[in-house]
């Protein structure tokens, strides 16, 4: 799995078997449904913003947008080891978010096993499921499940701060 391969989806998809985009993010194989991934570019410097959970990496400017940059190994729980040559440009439905990640293979019909429903924690899980790609496991993720983890982490920032979403900004500025 060594090449970026620019393949349409129909080409993948003559049995109905849904494609998806195959990358790795420093020793895992990932993957995310094609249809959420917007585009594939080379990776940009984002911009730090402070006060964010470790869960976001900053802001990117994409195509005159502002896109959120979510660090993946932390969604995952795992070691950070990626260096992120690569970025994914994701379309959800509050707007489109971004991940770096190492290495594309390209788009692949996966036949997909089912994933524990959630984890230690109790909190669903971001892998919906697994499969094998060139003798290599991978976890196919699940784009929403991972917007709302990050979305989560970004309302306990919130909380732990003191500020109160609904409060009128005056109130707000009154209380610091």
């Amino acid at each position: 799995m060594n090449s970026v391969n620019p393949v349409s989806p129909s080409q993948h998809n003559s049995t109905n078997t849904p494609t998806h985009c195959v990358f790795r993010c420093g020793a895992e194989w990932l993957a995310l449904p094609t249809l959420s991934v917007r585009e594939v570019r080379p990776a940009s410097e984002p911009v730090f913003v402070p006060g964010l959970p470790g869960v976001f990496r900053g802001l990117l400017h994409v195509r005159s947008e502002f896109v959120p940059l979510l660090n993946l190994a932390s969604v995952l729980r795992q070691p950070e080891t990626s260096d992120g040559e690569i970025m994914l440009v994701l379309d959800d439905v509050d707007g489109p978010w971004a991940v770096f990640v190492d290495e594309v293979s390209g788009l692949r019909a996966l036949d997909i096993s089912d994933a524990p429903e959630s984890d230690a924690a109790g909190i669903a899980s971001v892998v919906t499921g697994w499969a094998t790609v060139d003798d290599e496991v991978v976890q196919v993720l699940d784009q929403s499940a991972i917007r709302q983890f990050a979305e989560r982490e970004l309302a306990s920032t919130g909380r732990s701060s003191g500020l109160q979403a609904n409060a009128p900004t005056r109130e707000r500025m009154g209380a610091l």
